[in-house]
């Protein structure tokens, strides 16, 4: 076997030295586009569950501590706040109360999640108090003031997909319906934009408020959120506020996350893994179209080698080595292609509505997976036609036949 595979390795390396090198650039150059089609578009998809999942820090903070499931309200917020506090690595903590209402400006007038919260704590826990486009956040005294989605004013982005309540600004007054009938006046303290719906869809006011529009007494929340010092001990963090006596349903950024991407990305996901799979086809007929065609060119030399005594095994290894060669060209090419490509997507990220950016994410797991893949791709395409040949008798190799 040593054997077979050192002289199929010095038959491969004289193929490859005698080859054309116009030839061998082509076939080079189409397996590096082949690897990038296996990798660019998986670090788009990734890229953008990165921003999405950047996206849900606003309603669910790093961890998110939800009611279970047969209540409507966490019961004694504070005593879960104080526990959590307690948690090495948390850094901030927060409590809301949501309300579904309704909001009219003039004759206009759409459905809105209302996210009650406590100002001074949300500085430190969420980005809302940063995203606000127009007029200023809610302070610890706006009990009469609230915050308005930009997807819910007129001549903001996504207004006109949306109903919205016209051309609202700050200092306007809005009526403000809630679901248990009470209508309460507001003034417009802010317009916030986020760019995505979860945030833009969504009114903000002080917690208090909705405390006392629903008489919901005893600290009672809808949610808790909590960011913490590392993102990426997101999960340990969550068992060990479970540890300290939590009952109520905790979950990670990244789970709740998920559950919505997934029915998302569902789609591309499909479009991605065909996309995959007709590039390993073309690569694959590329490496056996090219094998074939040089074992039919060399047929008589091949039944000449049969004769002087080389073993059908080292004719097989021989046409592996020479398919694994290109593809490892190709590899290289592509991964200097790809690097290059994600570097210059880094500076240039993709922008949509002028706020909304993907910067491409690279997978060192993807890249490995793609590359072994491939390899094994041509050591598979590569040995089907010589094994072919190598077992066709002698005579009727050399004379063609």
């Amino acid at each position: 076997m040593l054997n077979d595979i050192k002289v199929g390795l010095l038959g491969a390396k004289s193929s490859i030295k005698r080859g054309n090198k116009k030839t061998l650039t082509f076939i080079v150059f189409v397996l590096a586009l082949i690897f990038i089609n296996l990798v660019f578009l998986p670090s788009m998809i990734g890229g953008f569950s990165v921003m999405f999942t950047g996206f849900m820090q606003y309603p669910y903070g790093d961890i998110v501590i939800e009611p279970s499931m047969d209540n409507s309200y966490i019961n004694n917020a504070d005593n879960v706040l104080q526990k959590v506090r307690a948690v090495p690595g948390v850094t901030f903590v927060t409590k809301r109360l949501d309300a579904g209402a309704s909001i009219q400006y003039k004759q206009k007038v759409v459905g809105s999640s209302i996210i009650g919260m406590l100002p001074s704590e949300e500085y430190g826990t969420s980005n809302y108090p940063y995203i606000i486009s127009d007029g200023e956040f809610l302070g610890d005294l706006s009990r009469d003031e609230i915050i308005i989605g930009a997807m819910l004013v007129e001549g903001y982005f996504g207004s006109e997909i949306y109903d919205n309540l016209g051309a609202v600004r700050v200092g306007s007054f809005v009526n403000v319906t809630y679901s248990n009938g009470v209508t309460r006046i507001y003034k417009v303290k802010g317009i916030m934009e986020g760019t995505f719906e979860l945030v833009d869809l969504n009114a903000l006011m002080h917690y208090k408020e909705i405390e006392d529009v629903f008489d919901i007494g005893g600290s009672k929340a809808t949610s808790v959120i909590v960011r913490v010092k590392n993102t990426d001990d997101a999960v340990k963090i969550k068992e060990k506020i479970i540890s300290a006596g939590v009952k109520e349903q905790v979950f990670t950024r990244d789970e709740k996350s998920d559950a919505i991407l997934r029915q998302a990305m569902q789609s591309i996901d499909m479009i991605n893994v065909v996309s995959k799979f007709v590039s390993l086809i073309v690569g694959a007929a590329l490496i056996l179209i090219i094998i074939y065609i040089n074992v039919l060119n060399r047929k008589k030399e091949i039944g000449i080698l049969k004769a002087v005594g080389i073993s059908p095994r080292s004719i097989v290894f021989s046409y592996a080595f020479i398919s694994m060669f290109y593809v490892s060209m190709g590899i290289m090419a592509g991964l200097i292609l790809y690097f290059f490509v994600m570097f210059y997507f880094t500076v240039n990220p993709v922008t949509f509505y002028e706020t909304m950016t993907i910067i491409p994410e690279i997978q060192a797991g993807l890249i490995i997976q793609s590359i072994f893949t491939m390899l094994i791709m041509s050591v598979i395409a590569g040995i089907l036609p010589a094994w072919r040949v190598s077992k066709e008798s002698i005579l009727k190799a050399i004379w063609g036949r």
